[in-house]
């Protein structure tokens, strides 16, 4: 009898292939460089909450683009949608704890959005968060950090995006003089949405709630304040809003760190029912298309729903996947070696060479006793090698080994008890 299986996976769920997996090693190594360089304590919240903790963050609306269930014991329970959420659960609950806590984590997470390019039910990120620091400083560190991990991946062209909930929300009340709170939220609302619908479509959508087309047209000119931080800040002493001195701050802040590509954009106010203050997000120039590739901002009112009002909150969070898709394949590996051989007799002095690179940390390889030299050297090429060492019966006589360089098209007779060195120099 044949069972037929159905080897389909769920809608909005992948597998990671090898290549994508590699680039994903990549963002994960130089994530954890970095965190410890900044003196981030690594840490993994638990991938199931409790429904409750999961709704802290947005309410109940959060049920619609989260998978939750009851468990066998009838809770209400729901797989972690960020990392954010149980990374400020778990600081609230530990009340020893000396801040500032600079926490950091890396992970895959779930959400039950519209599948569709670059963005997946099942999917990674890295977080990075610091409580107990209400200074500008805290939120500098995050940006700089967030900067210099995309440095350091070769995105060259990223630019960070920075505005100023409270900026925003001061033009409205005071310039646009809306003194509803409600109103006010549902203005913001609507500049969250530029770019996704036009100036026109935004206008008559916020007609039906109450909000006027001046107010609206007032508004949104103002979210085309973007530029330089100089430029910016000069445009907001104009217009006399106080609350814009914490941009002021984070401009000094950034260029002592040396963090380049900044504007400011005040357009950027990102979650509304979780962001405070300054928020930002970090986009590719070169792909535009794959819109924020990590964002961030100070979110004081999350610890305070956890029962820690005092305890201050900034961070970011970015996308794995869709900073792999930034990402140029890798180059080969400098320190990786296949070891061929030029008759099946010599495998056993194959396996001795492979045990010696594998033995020092090196990715090392040997060919199939199947295949000819030739079917083994393009296998090495094939797999992304830079190194072959060959392995023949005229230079083992002389006491040698051929290391082939895949990369630089050369190659150089080496004693057979230095090939290791040889490789580490290079």
């Amino acid at each position: 009898m044949t069972i037929t299986v159905d080897l389909s996976l769920p809608r909005g769920i992948r597998d990671i292939d090898p290549d994508e997996f590699d680039l994903h090693h990549r963002i994960r190594t130089a994530f954890d460089e970095l965190v410890r360089a900044y003196n981030f304590r690594s840490m993994e919240p638990a991938p199931l909450e409790t429904l409750s903790v999961l709704r802290a963050k947005s309410g109940e609306q959060v049920d619609e683009q989260i998978y939750h269930f009851k468990d066998k014991g009838g809770r209400d329970i729901g797989l972690r949608f960020d990392l954010t959420v149980g990374m400020t659960r778990y600081v609230a609950g530990k009340k020893g704890l000396r801040p500032p806590i600079k926490l950091a984590s890396y992970g895959g997470v779930f959400r039950y959005d519209e599948p569709q390019h670059a963005r997946y039910r099942w999917f990674y990120q890295w977080d990075i968060e610091i409580f107990g620091d209400p200074t500008i400083d805290s939120d500098a560190e995050v940006m700089d950090l967030s900067y210099n991990l995309f440095k350091k991946l070769g995105l060259s062209e990223v630019i960070l995006h920075v505005g100023d909930r409270r900026v925003v929300e001061e033009y409205i009340t005071k310039t646009l003089r809306v003194s509803s709170q409600e109103k006010t939220i549902e203005m913001m609302r609507a500049l969250d949405k530029v770019g996704k619908k036009t100036d026109e479509e935004l206008i008559r959508e916020y007609e039906t709630k109450g909000v006027r087309r001046d107010e609206m047209s007032g508004l949104l000119e103002f979210g085309r304040t973007t530029g330089s931080p100089d430029k910016v800040l000069t445009r907001l002493e104009e217009t006399g809003l106080g609350s814009a001195q914490g941009l002021g701050e984070l401009r000094d802040a950034l260029r002592q760190r040396g963090v380049a590509n900044v504007q400011y954009n005040l357009s950027i106010v990102r979650g509304l029912d979780y962001y405070t203050a300054i928020v930002f997000e970090v986009k590719d120039g070169a792909r535009p298309d794959l819109g924020s590739l990590c964002g961030g901002g100070r979110y004081d009112v999350l610890p305070k729903i956890f029962g820690r009002p005092e305890l201050s909150a900034t961070g970011a969070a970015g996308g794995v996947e869709r900073i792999a898709l930034s990402m140029s394949p890798r180059p080969r590996e400098a320190r990786s070696v296949y070891v061929a051989y030029t008759e099946p007799l010599l495998m056993e002095q194959a396996l001795e060479a492979l045990a010696k690179l594998r033995a020092t940390g090196i990715r090392s390889e040997v060919g199939p006793r199947a295949k000819g030299l030739r079917k083994q050297l393009e296998d090495a090429s094939a797999t992304g090698f830079r190194w072959v060492l060959i392995i023949g019966r005229k230079e083992l006589d002389s006491g040698s080994y051929l290391l082939r360089d895949l990369e630089e098209r050369t190659e150089t007779l080496v004693p057979s008890g230095e090939f290791l060195s040889y490789i580490g120099a290079r």
